[in-house]
């Protein structure tokens, strides 16, 4: 699918030989850490995006045409204690996730587009398995937030966290359970006397 590329883009893919190349920005809430699955580092956007190499891998990135939210894994693997250590620690939940596609050229700077956005959901570490130590983070695409409650509630508590200044629901909680007597007026004792002889509008009588 070339929708999105540049041209610049476009021709690199019509190269002979072309070499595809993910970056992935995940916005911790601790620090940003910009990777991408090729070696070395690569500058691009003002940040040094360090590369990882075969030591990680993203699942397969889906699309359709219905509105649907799809999810995809970023798992790396090869890891020390330290950074399995920190990954533990660190708060990730609901954090921001940008994946960027470029094509390694002869020569030039690198020219990547974004081709998915969302946040992180789930992650997973496996240390000390027959298979190696790893993490898997699951991140799920900004459409999946149409399925999540947003947790918000009707009262004054809630809304003074939005905006301090507003008393929309100030009085709420005094008017909780309360009995409307209607037809009845309040007498000079401030209780509730009865009402006998209400006035009818004009186009009643």
């Amino acid at each position: 699918m070339s929708r999105g590329f540049s041209s610049y883009q476009l021709d690199r893919i019509d190269d002979q030989v072309v070499q595809p190349i993910l970056y992935a920005k995940l916005s911790f809430a601790s620090e940003t850490l910009y990777v991408h699955d090729s070696i070395g580092t690569r500058t691009w956007g003002g940040n040094d995006w360090i590369g990882v190499g075969d030591f990680a891998t993203v699942s397969s990135i889906e699309e359709g045409s219905e509105i649907s939210p799809y999810s995809l894994n970023l798992t790396l693997s090869g890891l020390d204690s330290g950074l399995i250590a920190k990954t533990l620690n660190e708060n990730y939940y609901m954090r921001p996730v940008d994946i960027y596609i470029d094509f390694i050229p002869a020569s030039g700077s690198p020219a990547p587009v974004q081709i998915w956005t969302g946040f992180m959901d789930v992650m997973s570490v496996t240390a000390g398995a027959s298979g190696g130590d790893s993490i898997t983070l699951t991140c799920e695409s900004e459409m999946a937030k149409f399925d999540r409650s947003a947790n918000l509630r009707y009262t004054d508590t809630m809304l003074k966290k939005r905006n301090a200044s507003d008393k929309f629901f100030e009085f709420l909680k005094d008017i909780d359970g309360v009995k409307i007597l209607w037809g009845k007026k309040v007498g000079t004792a401030g209780g509730y006397s009865p009402n006998l002889n209400p006035t009818r509008p004009s186009y009643m009588k």
